[in-house]
């Protein structure tokens, strides 16, 4: 007899340990795009690009865009980093940050920090959920320059109107009672911002070390694991300043590389987790295994 067709399952929450402080990568969804050229090079040529593809054994153009929100459990404060669409998404298969949160065991009402890297739509829109806070208890924080950036609302890039009011309507109100911080600055003792400018005005990465073990929650510093990383020097169409933003990856990839220290990046192929190596004179997304479970 032949079986019936399964639901098409897949994997939505990875937790590890990370020194004393416990890690958790949500898939809070995707979106499947058919322009990995030219998005993730504009200043490459679609033949270019394409042979990344084939030398990692994806698709072209066809490609699976995830959004990928971290937490990180100090054991005295829970801290969430870019929560995603939430209520929000503008595709089915997005916003299910709230509903796997409980999944990896806690609720809203835990978060104690909501750090926001940039305020581009999949990171912020879930800071409010219907007509109230989705985080009631939780302090916000931005990185200055960037939330500056958005409310003077200057020099925006002809694609991020949208963006503009998402933030008007979401962030500016929350600006008096939030927490600016420029890179360098410790958002709890071992969780650090770096300098990560360029996808967006004030784009910030973050330093996590705990019983010396380091981590770098990239962001959007890399926007596709196969292209991004293997050319830090192509421009992603999403970037805001490519230019700015070419030089932040190189600087943050070579950190990452040379301190050999583990990774997260938003869009990274869930779990998300990985490595980046030297590579024919660039770099190359090393997908963790079972480190994290030994």
């Amino acid at each position: 007899m032949v079986a019936n067709k399964p639901n098409m399952t897949r994997p939505t929450v990875y937790q590890f340990n990370h020194g004393d402080f416990v890690v958790t990568n949500i898939l809070e969804g995707f979106l499947l795009r058919d322009d990995m050229h030219p998005i993730t090079g504009t200043n490459a040529s679609a033949a270019d690009v394409e042979a990344v593809a084939k030398a990692n054994r994806i698709p072209f153009p066809n490609f699976e865009h995830q959004f990928v929100p971290t937490l990180v459990d100090t054991g005295e404060k829970l801290i969430a980093f870019d929560p995603g669409f939430g209520d929000k998404s503008p595709q089915p298969n997005a916003g299910h940050y709230n509903a796997r949160l409980a999944d990896a065991g806690y609720d809203r009402e835990d978060v104690d920090i909501v750090v926001i890297t940039h305020c581009h739509p999949d990171h912020i829109a879930n800071l409010t959920h219907g007509d109230g806070l989705t985080f009631p208890n939780a302090e916000i924080v931005f990185g200055e320059a960037e939330f500056d950036y958005w409310k003077k609302g200057e020099n925006i890039p002809a694609h991020r109107p949208p963006t503009l009011e998402m933030f008007r309507k979401i962030c500016e109100p929350l600006g008096e009672q939030a927490r600016f911080v420029k890179p360098g600055d410790e958002i709890v003792s071992g969780v650090t911002a770096v300098d990560a400018f360029g996808h967006s005005a004030g784009h910030m990465a973050y330093h996590v070390e705990s019983g010396g073990n380091e981590l770098m929650i990239m962001s959007d510093t890399v926007a596709h694991f196969a292209v991004s990383i293997a050319h830090p020097e192509w421009k992603f169409g999403m970037d805001d300043d490519p230019d700015t933003a070419i030089v932040s990856r190189k600087r943050v990839l070579a950190q990452v590389a040379d301190g050999k220290m583990a990774a997260i990046g938003f869009h990274m192929p869930f779990p998300s987790v990985g490595y980046i190596d030297q590579h024919d004179g660039g770099y190359v997304w090393v997908p963790h295994s079972y480190q994290y479970n030994l």
